[in-house]
């Protein structure tokens, strides 16, 4: 048995893959790389196989998938921690939709540059975030999100387009249905405070929504996370030309709140709204999200210079 296992999600960016098995073995080979190669069969396979590769004595994993798939194997991990299966650190060969995490961790979309970053082997501890309504909990790497954000998501995840148009045409589709700025009780580290919110993103990466940075000066192990709100109850005409400012990253701007905490609980006034983590939406009329870093890292194979 090799000491590093394959997970290869072949249902991925809807099967459009950018790189095949085939392609992704060869890469690995030439740059002497030895695995064993496991697929996954359905939504949430990933979550399973890599609690099992944990228990079974592999030291590392690499996932092959978007930003979903390495939020499954990001929950089979801290799972076999939980269940004291010990840990293995993570690579990622980004091949989905939006590879947002990919980005903040500076892995490479190209498949040779990013075995080239698991070749060179630079691991850092990341802070996990936790994400649910206090009757459902899932683990997240990069971000999780409440409105707005969430309900783009949704919508790009089952349009025909791919990458950053899916989004584009997601965000489109949430400005006709799903457009309300409900009021919000939100408690964080430092008070209480409450106002409508149309967007409410906890960051642990950098960026989401194939191309939106809501925390341009994140830290992935800082034991925080950097969180944006956008609303105010400003009308649509004010809020659309923040659009260009939250895909730059610009968020000196009176109708966007940021802020850093541990933990963030918010509570929704009538109508809930769509919340999703790592792109993967969990609720489409959620009421209640709790969000928090939580007790467990884990070891990730990033590109250098990642903080």
């Amino acid at each position: 048995m090799a000491q590093t296992i394959l997970i290869f999600n072949r249902f991925a960016h809807k099967g459009k893959l950018r790189h095949s098995l085939d392609e992704v073995q060869q890469c690995l080979q030439n740059s002497e790389i030895e695995t064993d190669v496991a697929f996954t069969k359905y939504p949430g396979h990933a979550i399973e196989l890599v609690e099992k590769m944990v228990e079974d004595g592999y030291k590392k994993i690499i996932v092959v998938g978007g930003d979903g798939t390495v939020n499954e194997a990001i929950n089979g991990l801290v799972k076999a921690q939980q269940k004291g299966y010990g840990s293995a650190c993570l690579g990622v060969i980004p091949n989905g939709r939006g590879n947002d995490f990919g980005f903040s961790m500076k892995i490479p979309s190209d498949l040779q540059s990013a075995v080239d970053v698991i070749k060179a082997d630079h691991h850092i501890l990341i802070d996990i975030g936790s994400a649910g309504d206090g009757t459902f909990e899932r683990f997240f790497c990069n971000g999780s999100g409440f409105g707005v954000d969430a309900a783009i998501n949704h919508h790009a995840a089952v349009s025909k387009l791919n990458g950053f148009p899916s989004y584009l045409w997601g965000l489109l589709k949430a400005i006709f249905l799903d457009i309300r700025q409900p009021m919000a009780k939100i408690s964080w580290d430092e008070g209480n405070f409450e106002m409508p919110i149309l967007l409410l993103a906890a960051m642990n990466g950098m960026r989401e929504g194939g191309g939106f940075k809501l925390a341009p000066k994140f830290k992935i192990d800082d034991g925080k996370l950097d969180v944006c709100i956008v609303g105010n109850n400003q009308p649509i005409s004010r809020l659309l030309p923040l659009i260009p400012r939250l895909i730059q990253g610009k968020l000196d701007h009176p109708d966007i709140i940021t802020l850093k905490t541990g933990k963030l609980q918010v509570k929704i006034e009538g109508k809930g709204l769509y919340s999703q983590v790592d792109g993967e939406t969990i609720f489409s009329s959620g009421t209640s999200f709790n969000v928090s870093i939580c007790p467990w890292k884990v070891d990730l194979i990033a590109g250098l210079g990642t903080h």
